[in-house]
C-alpha cells in the first residue's frame, strides 16, 4: 500500500475529532440536532484550522443514513462514499483553478438536479475569494434564492476580498488559529499511534512553527521524521524548518546587548552557513522580540514562556523593545526588494548596537513634552500680561493660596529647607522601609491628580501624574520620570511646594518626595530585586553619580523656562511675592 502522509491519515473524520474549534463544532451539532439546516455557510480564517474538514463533515452529517444527526457515523454507505469522495451530491470545487464565471453558471444549472443519493446536494467551494467579479454576481443569485436541496459551503482565507452581498447571505464562522496546547496534544497522540521517538522540546518547537494552523505542524512533523535517522531531535526540526536555534538566537541579542559586533556578525556567518536565510533570522529575531515583549507586559503566564524568554524581558526594557522591533520591521522589508539582503541584516545589527540613538529618541520624546506644557504655560502668562483684570484675578488666587499652604508641614518644610541632592541612601531608606498600603492608596487615586480644582497647579499636576510611583515610605515618595530633565524641573522648591500642594489638596497625604531618572532607577531596582532574591532583608545598593539633581541649579537658562519657574514661584510663595 503506497504512503499516506500524516496529516492526511489524521484528518478529522467527526466532529469529535477536530481540535481546537470548540465553539463551531458545537454549533453545527446543535443545528443538526434541532434539523436547522442553512442553505449556505461561510468558513473563513488561517490555513490548517479546520474549514474543508469540518465541511466534509457537515456533508456526511446531512446525508448521513441517520441524518438528522450531531455527529455521522462513518459506517453507512452514505459516509463512506463521501469519505471516498465517490459520491456525485457532494462537489468540492477549488475556486483557485475555477474561477471563471462558466463554472458558476455550470455549478448553478447542475444544482437545479435532485440529489441522486442523500438529502441534500453539498457545494464546498474552497478559497472562494478567488472568483472573478462576475462569477461572484452570478454565485450572488442563488445564494439569495437556493433551491431547498442544496447546501453551499464556502471556505476562505481572505474573507475581507468577499463581497458584503455574499457575507450577508451566509452564516459566517470565524476559524481561529488553534493553540499551542491543543497543537502539542495532538501531535503527541500521532507520536504514540506511530510510535515516533522524538524529544519534548521538538514537539513544541514544531507547535510554535506551525503558528496555529495543525496541519503545517502534522506536515512538518511527518518532514522531520523522514529527515531524522531515528530519535527526532530539536536540531532535526531547526534544519528541516529553516529556523534558526533558540540559542542562536539569544546569543545574537546578548551580544547586540552587550555592543558585541563582531561577534554578532561572526554568528550570523556561522547561521547562515549553516543553510539559514537572512529573511528567516529577521523573521525569528522579530517573533522572539514579540514573544518577550508580552511576557514582560502580561501579568499571567503565557503559551509561549520559557526561563530564556522571561531573562530576556527582564532585561530588556520596553523602549528597546519598540526600537529593536522598529529595526528590524524596516530590515523585513527592505530584503524583498533586493539581493543584498545580508547588507540590510547587519545594517539593521549596527542600528541595535547604537543603542545611544534610542537614548536620544527618548529623552527627546520626553523633554518636547515638557517643553510643549511650558511653552503653553509661557503662552498663558502672555495673556495674563496682556490682559489686567486677568492679572487681578491671579493676585486674587495667589493671596488664597498663600492662605492656604501655612500649614504645619510646609512650614516645617521651608523651614528645614529641601534636601539639595538625591543619595543612594535615600533611595535605600524608602525601599528598605516601604508602605505597600500607602503606595496603592496613592496608586488607586494617582489620575485624580488631573482634577485640581486651582487651575494655576494644572500645568505642575499634569507634569506630577507622568511620574510613576514605585515606592513610597511612611515619610517619603519614590519617583520615576524618563529623564533627568524632568527630576531636575520637579525638584526645583518653588515646584516642589506646588506639587505637594496638588498631593495635599484634599487630605494629608504626602510630605516630602524625591525623584530619579528611569535609567538609574532600573539599575537600582534591579541589584535590589537580586539581594532581596538572597534573602537579604535590607539591601545595600550600589553607589550612582547622582549629583545631576542638585536642585539649587537651574537645569535650563530658556527664557521661557525661566518665565515658567517665576510663574510657579508666584503662585507658592508665602511671603516674598
Amino acid at each position: 500500500m503506497a504512503y499516506r502522509a500524516l496529516y492526511r491519515t489524521y484528518r478529522p473524520k467527526q466532529f469529535k475529532d477536530v481540535v481546537g474549534q470548540e465553539v463551531i463544532v458545537k454549533t453545527l451539532q446543535n443545528a443538526l440536532r434541532l434539523d436547522k439546516i442553512a442553505h449556505a455557510y461561510l468558513f473563513s480564517g488561517p490555513r490548517g484550522t479546520g474549514k474543508t474538514s469540518i465541511a466534509k463533515i457537515l456533508a456526511k452529517a446531512v446525508n448521513c443514513e441517520l441524518s438528522p444527526t450531531p455527529e455521522p457515523c462513518g459506517t453507512c454507505e452514505t459516509c463512506r462514499l463521501i469519505e471516498q469522495g465517490h459520491i456525485s451530491d457532494v462537489i468540492e470545487m477549488d475556486a483557485a483553478s475555477n474561477r471563471g464565471i462558466n463554472e458558476i453558471r455550470d455549478l448553478i444549472e447542475k444544482s437545479n438536479y435532485l440529489p441522486s443519493t442523500g438529502r441534500y446536494k453539498v457545494y464546498i467551494i474552497d478559497e472562494v475569494h478567488m472568483l472573478t467579479k462576475e462569477a461572484f454576481n452570478a454565485l450572488l443569485k442563488i445564494l439569495e434564492e437556493p433551491p431547498a436541496h442544496v447546501i453551499f459551503i464556502l471556505a476562505t482565507t481572505e474573507i475581507n476580498q468577499l463581497l458584503p452581498t455574499i457575507i450577508s447571505r451566509c452564516q459566517t464562522f470565524d476559524f481561529r488559529g488553534i493553540s499551542l496546547k491543543h497543537i502539542e496534544e495532538r501531535l503527541r497522540d500521532i507520536q504514540k499511534a506511530e510510535n515516533i521517538i522524538i524529544e519534548d522540546e521538538a514537539i513544541k518547537e514544531i507547535a510554535r512553527l506551525s503558528d496555529g494552523g495543525l496541519r503545517d505542524a502534522i506536515s512538518l512533523l511527518d518532514q522531520t521524521v523522514s529527515f531524522s535517522t531515528g530519535n527526532v531531535t530539536l536540531d532535526d526540526v531547526y534544519k528541516v524548518s529553516g529556523s534558526v536555534s533558540r540559542t542562536n538566537l539569544m546569543n545574537l541579542l546578548n551580544f547586540i546587548l552587550e555592543k558585541k559586533t563582531a561577534e554578532a556578525f561572526s554568528l550570523v556567518d556561522d547561521i547562515i552557513e549553516d543553510g539559514k536565510e537572512v529573511p528567516k533570522i529577521i523573521s525569528d529575531m522579530i517573533a522572539i522580540l514579540r514573544d518577550a515583549l508580552v511576557e514582560k507586559n502580561v501579568a499571567f503566564e503565557v503559551e509561549r514562556s520559557t526561563k530564556d524568554l522571561k531573562d530576556l524581558a527582564k532585561r530588556f526594557s520596553n523602549d528597546r523593545f519598540f526600537f529593536y522591533l522598529d529595526i528590524l520591521a524596516q530590515a523585513q522589508n527592505d530584503t524583498k526588494w533586493t539581493n543584498q539582503k545580508r547588507a540590510y541584516l547587519d545594517l539593521a545589527i549596527i542600528k541595535m548596537i547604537d543603542h545611544k540613538q534610542l537614548d536620544k529618541i527618548v529623552e527627546h520624546e520626553q523633554i518636547s513634552l515638557v517643553m510643549n506644557k511650558l511653552n503653553t504655560l509661557a503662552l498663558e502668562v502672555s495673556k495674563l500680561k496682556e490682559a489686567p483684570p486677568q492679572i487681578i484675578k491671579v493676585e486674587g488666587q495667589k493671596k488664597e493660596i498663600k492662605e492656604e499652604i501655612l500649614n504645619d508641614d510646609i512650614e516645617k518644610i521651608k523651614e528645614e529647607g529641601f534636601k539639595k541632592e538625591i543619595t543612594v541612601e535615600q533611595i535605600e531608606n524608602i525601599l528598605n522601609n516601604g508602605n505597600v498600603n500607602k503606595k496603592n492608596n496613592l496608586l488607586k487615586h494617582w489620575d485624580s491628580l488631573l482634577n485640581i480644582s486651582n487651575q494655576s497647579l494644572q500645568t505642575i499636576a499634569e507634569i506630577l501624574h507622568q511620574g510613576k510611583l514605585v515606592a513610597a515610605s511612611n515619610d517619603e515618595l519614590l519617583l520615576v520620570y524618563p529623564d533627568k530633565t524632568t527630576c531636575i524641573l520637579m525638584l526645583q522648591e518653588e515646584n516642589k511646594l506646588a506639587a505637594l500642594k496638588v498631593f495635599n489638596s484634599k487630605q494629608k497625604l504626602v510630605s516630602n518626595y524625591i525623584c530619579i531618572d528611569r535609567l538609574s532607577w532600573d539599575i537600582l531596582f534591579e541589584e535590589f530585586k537580586k539581594q532581596w532574591a538572597k534573602g537579604i532583608k535590607k539591601p545595600t545598593l550600589p553607589k550612582l553619580d547622582l549629583e545631576i539633581y542638585e536642585s539649587n541649579e537651574e537645569p535650563w537658562q530658556s527664557d521661557t523656562l525661566k518665565l515658567a519657574l517665576d510663574f510657579f514661584g508666584d503662585i507658592v510663595k508665602t511671603k516674598e511675592s
